[in-house]
C-alpha cells in the first residue's frame, strides 16, 4: 500500500469518526425528548399506550410546550381509547338481519338500506356510503332504530344531543388558552364510547341554531361529515384525529331547516307514520311483551278490542304516546292488586275504563 492509498483511508476514519458521534447525538436527543414526554405526563403514560399513538400525534407531543402540558389536558388525552380496536368490527349480516327484525316492526326500506350499508362494509373492510339521515315525524322510533343499528354492526352508540346548539365550539372543543376550555362532543363521544370506532348518533339535528359570536355548528358538521374525515382537529386536543372508522346517524323531523349543502352530504330515509295496523302489530309483537316482561306481570293478556280503543286515545303518527299508555295500564293492574286484592288477568275493551280510571282517588 503507497503513502497516498494510506492517507487517503486515513481522512475517511476521520470523517467518519466525526460523524458518527452526531448520529450518535441524534439518538439519545431523540430518546430524551421520548422520556421528556413521560416525565411531563407524569409517569402516566405507559409504554404500550404511547406506542398505538399515530406517529404524527407521538410528535405533536413531544414538540408541544411543557406549559400546554396541563392536569386536565393530560386526563383527556389519556382518555382517549387508545388501546381499543382502530379496525372496523366484525359484521355477521344474518344476525343483524334478525336483530334488526325482532327491535322493529316494519320499516323495510331503512333496514334493506341499513343491510346493504353493512354488506358493503364487510367487504370493503372500511365504512361505505354517505351519513345516513333518519327523518321522520315524531314517535317513529328514530333514535331507537340507530341505537339497534349500532348493535347489531358491534358498535357501541354514542348520542350527541343537538336541539338548541347554537355554539360551533360544542362540537369542536374550545381551545386551551381559553379559561374552562374542554374538548368538544366529539372527542367526549370517543372518550365514553372507549373506541375509535363508535356510531354516533347525532339527535335532532334540524333543531339546531347558529350564533354570530360563537358561529354556527351546522359548519362543523359540514367538515365532519365531510367523505375524508381522517383529519378531524378538535380545538382543544389541537392535534388530527381520525374519524374515518367513525359512523355517524342523524335523526330529523323536518328536512325544511336544513340547509341544501348538508343535505347534500346526507343519505335520507324518510321513516313515514305507522297505519293503525301498524300499530296494532306493535302493541302486540314488542311494546306488551316489553313492559310485561319490565313490569313482571307476564300472566296478563290484552285483547285486540282493547288495543283499538287505545290506539283511538292516541292519534299521534308514531307510538311514544301509545307506549306511554299501556305504561300506564302496568301501573294500574298492579296498583289494583293492592287495592282490591285480585289480579287482572285480561285486559278488554269493556274493563278498560275501570283499569285506565282513578284507583286510589275513586
Amino acid at each position: 500500500m503507497d503513502d497516498k492509498e494510506l492517507g487517503r483511508m486515513l481522512r475517511l476514519e476521520k470523517v467518519e469518526e466525526n460523524t458518527f458521534p452526531e448520529e450518535k447525538t441524534k439518538e439519545v436527543l431523540q430518546k430524551e425528548k421520548h422520556d421528556q414526554l413521560k416525565f411531563r405526563l407524569k409517569k402516566r403514560i405507559r409504554p404500550e399506550v404511547f406506542a398505538r399513538m399515530p406517529e404524527e400525534i407521538q410528535d405533536f407531543l413531544i414538540d408541544m410546550d411543557p406549559t400546554d402540558m396541563k392536569e386536565v389536558y393530560i386526563s383527556t388525552l389519556l382518555n382517549l381509547p387508545w388501546e381499543s380496536e382502530f379496525k372496523v368490527p366484525k359484521i355477521e349480516l344474518m344476525e343483524a338481519k334478525t336483530m334488526l327484525d325482532s327491535s322493529h316492526y316494519a320499516m323495510l326500506e331503512v333496514k334493506e338500506k341499513v343491510l346493504r350499508y353493512m354488506a358493503c362494509q364487510k367487504y370493503l373492510g372500511k365504512n361505505y356510503g354517505a351519513v345516513m339521515l333518519l327523518a321522520g315525524p315524531p314517535g317513529v322510533g328514530k333514535t331507537s332504530i340507530a341505537v339497534s343499528i349500532a348493535k347489531a354492526m358491534g358498535r357501541p352508540c354514542v348520542k350527541i344531543s343537538l336541539a338548541g346548539v347554537s355554539d360551533a365550539l360544542f362540537l369542536r372543543g374550545t381551545q386551551t388558552v381559553f379559561n374552562n376550555a374542554k374538548p368538544g362532543r366529539i372527542v367526549d363521544a370517543l372518550v365514553h364510547g372507549k373506541s375509535f370506532c363508535p356510531l354516533i348518533l347525532l339527535d335532532e339535528i334540524d333543531k339546531m341554531g347558529s350564533s354570530i359570536e360563537h358561529g354556527c355548528p351546522e359548519n362543523v358538521l359540514l367538515d365532519i361529515l365531510d367523505s375524508d374525515r381522517s383529519k378531524f382537529v378538535d380545538n382543544y386536543l389541537g392535534f388530527p384525529l381520525d374519524l374515518s372508522n367513525v359512523i355517524f346517524v342523524a335523526t330529523a323531523n323536518s328536512l325544511e331547516p336544513l340547509s341544501p349543502i348538508l343535505q347534500d352530504r346526507l343519505d335520507i330515509v324518510e321513516l313515514p307514520p305507522y297505519t293503525i295496523r301498524d300499530k296494532k302489530q306493535i302493541v302486540k309483537g314488542y311494546i306488551w311483551p316489553k313492559l310485561i316482561k319490565e313490569y313482571q306481570i307476564e300472566q296478563v293478556d290484552i285483547e285486540e278490542d282493547a288495543i283499538e280503543e287505545l290506539i283511538a286515545l292516541c292519534p299521534e303518527e308514531g307510538v311514544r304516546d301509545l307506549e306511554r299508555i299501556c305504561r300506564k295500564m302496568c301501573e294500574s293492574v298492579i296498583s289494583l292488586y293492592y287495592v282490591e286484592g285480585n289480579i287482572i288477568k285480561n285486559i278488554k275493551a269493556e274493563n278498560l275504563a275501570k283499569i285506565m280510571g282513578p284507583i286510589y282517588y275513586r
